[in-house]
């Protein structure tokens, strides 16, 4: 599957209103979930085929009645001249590169431009997000293992 495909369908996904996508084709799978997904037990599956492309499933639930915001709405920064750090992409978040290792990013910890914040898992790839900016961790705003989604915060920051 070339990244222009993947960008389409993770475009196409996070402008729906589904909370679960599968698409399968040429010897690539995706699955893509929002956390309601997760929360529903009654999908509504219709599926749409293009004429010489590969198949796509889309699923919608009835999201959980809650009154805690949607997953991706932006978190209100508490420390005045904070910035927030949000994911470029859809997947799942790492502290750390592995189970054993220390992890990137700590509060408090002063973090270089181009060094490693976490790790974000999408497609079974690993994508290691990097500071645009010298700064210092004031909040980490997910745990580890938590699904993001794209433009979703992950850390609150002081720029230095």
């Amino acid at each position: 599957m070339d990244e222009k495909t993947l960008l389409a369908l993770f475009d196409k996904f996070e402008k729906s209103s589904a909370v679960e996508m599968k698409f399968s084709g040429d010897g690539n799978s995706l699955e893509l979930r929002r956390k309601e997904a997760f929360a529903s037990s009654a999908p509504v599956t219709f599926a749409a085929a293009p004429a010489a492309g590969p198949a796509v499933a889309i699923s919608s639930h009835e999201p959980p009645h809650t009154a805690s915001p949607a997953p991706h709405a932006p978190a209100a920064s508490s420390a005045p001249g904070a910035e927030l750090i949000k994911s470029p992409i859809v997947g799942t978040f790492y502290r750390a590169a592995s189970p054993d290792a220390p992890p990137f990013a700590e509060i408090g910890k002063k973090i270089s431009k181009g060094q490693k914040l976490c790790i974000i898992e999408a497609m079974k790839m690993m994508n290691a997000l990097e500071a645009e900016f010298d700064c210092v961790i004031e909040k980490i705003l997910l745990n580890n293992g938590d699904m993001v989604e794209f433009d979703q915060p992950i850390f609150e920051v002081k720029k230095v």
